[in-house]
């Protein structure tokens, strides 16, 4: 894939940074005198700036292929968030500013991870420090400025790789469990005040929380899905956070927890249909990590499963949305005695989605098309063949018990959804081929894809399912046509 954010590294940016100033779709550079609406696509450094749609004409030179890939590439890779430019541009007080901690003193807490002698209070100024200089105005100033003193744009980086030392830097296996309780508890004191600072400090923060793992963590993740001035990069962040908690913990989360958790992520889907896809994808992959099909006041209604029903049969909502939705659908843990639910209806769904991939890879491979074919992108729906929406009947390694296919309450489903499952695998396999073929290759291993795609697509065709209820009196579903 190409990377829209790769001409931000040449600066001494970060690949955080670069990748937070893209993704809100922020100005590299900001030029006092650009247009606002120029101020919305994200600058190269040299100071030639994207030209608006429609100045195509203009070009003196026809784009390459490479070219035109990237552009599209860039375009689907920038979301324009009210929320993250105002937090962008305003202006906010330095937090800690007296705090400072010696030179090295990342190594020591390095060692204090790793099992060292275990000292709260230099912790807690490490921290403080950090933030210190995540809000320093003239850290700020240099990362916004072409020409940026490199010592700031340094010392703003160091200070997002503090907060997530911990978590990044050592093993899990190697950390010391007292150093790492008084750390989370010290960065979560901290944390609130980054999240109403600057927008580099509130992703720094949520970066860090995103990989803690701890359920201490989960109601302040819970508060940004919902808060309405946070961006929409903070929320990402918040149900990659949830998701990290569900699966390294969750052991330790309550029922109360779990439905908490689901609730907000379900709110957040709900609440902000028009966010860029990704942030929807983790949103849906933290749902499925937490695997709980409904809450405890209505156990046996299968809400959260609806909801991500609802999102794979959405045609507004991207493949990749859709994609991940049908992965958390394969996740819920059914509870002993629950009703009987309607798997066919959520395989024939899923096998729908696959058919729809399965037809944007053979588009992507047109051999009639002069330089139509484009390995990457092939790669790239592949990818969502062969994962997320193989897993959600397979299942995933990492969660016992998962995937359609294996769920002890499939009941009178089994053969069905064992079907979908089978042809889903062909496609997913051919479609591999076609990644791997080259040259002359290419022709027949397209045929291959089509062939498999012809068989799901007669398959769901020829065998709708009668009821289009997943839960018994639930949601009723409009079933897409699979031709």
């Amino acid at each position: 894939m190409i990377d829209a954010n790769a001409p931000a590294w040449p600066r001494g940016l970060g690949r955080r940074l670069a990748t937070l100033l893209a993704a809100v779709g922020l100005p590299l550079v900001v030029s006092s005198s650009s247009p606002a609406r120029q101020q919305d696509v994200p600058q190269d450094p040299s100071g030639t700036q994207a030209e608006p749609e429609g100045d195509a004409d203009a070009e003196e030179e026809e784009a390459t292929p490479e070219q035109e890939d990237a552009a599209d590439v860039l375009a689907d890779s920038i979301y324009v968030d009210p929320k993250a430019t105002a937090a962008m541009r305003g202006t906010f007080e330095q937090l800690h500013a007296s705090v400072r901690v010696p030179l090295n003193t990342d190594r020591a807490i390095a060692q204090m991870v790793r099992g060292g002698r275990v000292d709260a209070g230099l912790i807690d100024r490490f921290i403080k420090d950090a933030a210190r200089q995540l809000t320093d105005p003239a850290n700020i100033q240099a990362v916004m400025q072409p020409d940026g003193s490199q010592r700031n744009i340094q010392e703003i980086q160091d200070a997002g790789r503090y907060l997530m030392l911990p978590y990044l830097e050592v093993p899990a296996g190697e950390r010391d469990r007292r150093f790492i309780q008084e750390f989370n508890t010290r960065l979560l004191a901290v944390v609130p005040d980054l999240l109403k600072n600057h927008l580099y400090s509130r992703v720094q923060a949520m970066q860090a929380l995103s990989q803690m793992g701890d359920p201490l963590a989960l109601d302040l993740l819970i508060a940004q899905l919902g808060d309405p001035e946070q961006p929409l990069i903070v929320k990402q962040l918040a149900a990659e956070g949830i998701d990290r908690i569900a699966r390294d913990a969750s052991g330790s989360l309550t029922p109360n927890q779990r439905e908490k958790a689901a609730n907000a992520l379900v709110d957040f889907l709900r609440n902000n249909r028009e966010a860029y896809w990704l942030a929807h994808a983790r949103a849906l992959q933290a749902l499925g990590s937490l695997r709980s099909i409904s809450g405890i006041q209505n156990r046996n209604e299968a809400v959260f499963a609806d909801e991500v029903l609802q999102a794979i049969s959405s045609i507004d909502l991207r493949l990749e949305t859709r994609a991940w939705a049908a992965w958390a659908a394969g996740m819920f843990e059914i509870p002993p005695s629950y009703p009987q639910l309607n798997f066919s209806l959520a395989s024939y769904m899923i096998g729908q989605l696959a058919v729809e991939v399965g037809e944007r890879i053979v588009e992507l491979s047109d051999p009639r098309e002069d330089g139509s074919f484009d390995p990457e992108r092939v790669k790239y729906q592949t990818a969502l063949l062969v994962s997320p929406i193989f897993q959600s009947l397979e299942g995933s390694r990492e969660l016992r018990g998962s995937g359609l296919k294996n769920t002890n309450a499939v009941g009178p489903h089994q053969a069905y959804v064992n079907r979908v499952h089978q042809l889903i695998r062909q496609l997913a396999a051919s479609s591999v081929e076609l990644t791997r073929a080259v040259g002359g290759q290419r022709p027949a291993a397209r045929d291959g894809v089509i062939r498999s795609l012809n068989e799901l697509r007669t398959f769901l065709e020829q065998n709708p399912p009668d009821d289009r209820t997943f839960v018994p009196g639930g949601r009723e579903f409009a079933l897409n046509d699979a031709s």
